[in-house]
């Protein structure tokens, strides 16, 4: 973050203020409006109930995301920072006046500074601390590196694999997101750029937790929501394994989230959901899928551990986990 941005800062903990907010330069160019429609998805499984395709655009200084067909969410832009088109897809950074620096890909949100903590922190540390004292753990995708980041807050782990296809997302979110960098250099990680279906493949029973944090299930990324790619992830996972992914929001793909769990239960033999309240996201309430081999009680393996942890978070605690 740049000096002098303090109104971007992530809140820290116990602010109250994070609460309220996750629980419950000039103007763009209104002639340099972009607009990126997200492909139809042809398949079947996920073609349940599947509304008009989202999509976002430039209008004045604001970027609108359209979900529904029947809804969007709107943010007041300041400037557009970053933007160019890989060989995968288009990649924008902007700033906004309340939410801080915001990540689109194919104009579509992927992150924003004011909560994105909120997403990394769950998709993490619920299954990490589910487990007792996980040693290895996968990322697929993740790009901008909020997972990783999340990951290597614990003392337990050993090596921490983040499988990006898009070597640009992550080094375009260095240029703009803190916390990317210090990631990186942990001497923990490891970042692979490559097809995170083919990589999950070729290392059967290496890690104790693989972590999703993918685009949404159209295109190529729909591959990572199929039950071929689960079960090449339950057979990656040592015994007692959990995987957790970005599951969409269950107020407004209710039938993709069922099918995505349906996928799930074709690799694993126990598979459930849990919520996070994400304000940049579709509805602001975003389904996490969470499988493993064995049936898992609410709540962490160890509370001391849990409580540890939750020190350095803004939103995750041993009750929330529960």
């Amino acid at each position: 973050m740049a000096a002098g941005s303090s109104r971007h800062e992530r809140p820290r903990p116990g602010d109250p203020a994070v609460a309220r907010r996750c629980g419950t330069a000039a103007l763009l160019d209104p002639r340099e409006r972009s607009m990126t429609k997200r492909p139809e998805n042809p398949d079947p499984v996920f073609a349940t109930d599947p509304g008009p395709p989202s999509f976002g655009f430039v209008e004045g200084d604001w970027f609108v995301e359209q979900d529904n067909g029947s809804t969007r969410l709107s943010m007041r832009v300041a400037r557009l920072l970053h933007e160019e088109r890989s060989p995968y897809q288009k990649i924008s950074v902007y700033d906004t006046p309340f939410f801080g620096l915001m990540l689109a890909i194919d104009d579509i949100i992927m992150l924003t500074e004011r909560d994105e903590f909120v997403y990394h922190e769950m998709l993490v540390h619920v299954p990490l601390l589910s487990l007792d004292a996980p040693r290895s753990v996968l990322i697929i995708g993740g790009g901008d590196c909020g997972c990783l980041r999340e990951a290597l807050k614990h003392p337990s782990l050993e090596r921490a694999v983040q499988c990006e296809i898009d070597e640009r997302v992550t080094r375009v979110c260095a240029e703009h997101f803190p916390w990317v960098q210090q990631a990186i250099d942990d001497p923990r990680a490891e970042l692979v750029f490559a097809d995170g279906v083919s990589y999950v493949a070729e290392h059967p029973g290496e890690f104790d937790a693989i972590i999703v944090d993918s685009t949404d299930p159209v295109g190529a990324g729909a591959a990572l929501f199929r039950s071929p790619f689960y079960r090449s992830a339950a057979a990656a996972l040592r015994p007692g394994g959990i995987l957790t992914a970005q599951g969409e929001s269950p107020h407004w793909d209710a039938g993709l989230v069922a099918a995505i769990h349906a996928e799930l239960r074709a690799a694993f033999a126990h598979v459930t959901g849990y919520l996070c309240m994400t304000p940049s996201y579709p509805s602001g309430c975003w389904n996490l899928a969470f499988a493993s081999d064995r049936a898992r009680r609410p709540g962490p393996a160890d509370d001391d551990r849990a409580r540890f942890i939750a020190g350095s978070c803004l939103y995750y605690s041993p009750d929330v986990h529960r």
